[in-house]
């Protein structure tokens, strides 16, 4: 499935991508979780634990958003994404 993602708030850019655009990600899945997953495939785990709170659920300093909206609930890791979704993950750490 091919997305859009554009990354916000680290200090350092993230391997891939500009700090200020989106960038088109072809993943094998279908949700939001997938979709980190496979962004943080060869990532070490300070980069790793930006994103993620244990194997299943996404860092509490994580907002995503998706074509906009703001994802909230506790089970936005299974979000199913569409073709063509704009995703941004925006770190803000605590």
């Amino acid at each position: 499935m091919k997305v859009m993602v554009k990354i916000v708030g680290l200090s350092e850019p993230f391997r891939g991508f500009d700090r200020s655009k989106e960038v088109p990600v072809d993943f094998p899945g279908n949700s939001l979780g997938e979709l980190v997953q496979h962004i943080l495939s060869g990532a070490g785990p300070k980069m790793r634990d930006v994103f993620l709170d244990g194997e299943r659920g996404f860092s509490p300093d994580l907002a995503t958003l998706v074509n906009g909206l703001a994802v909230s609930d506790s089970n936005r890791f299974n979000l199913r994404l569409e073709e063509g979704d704009r995703i941004e993950l925006v770190s803000s750490p605590g």
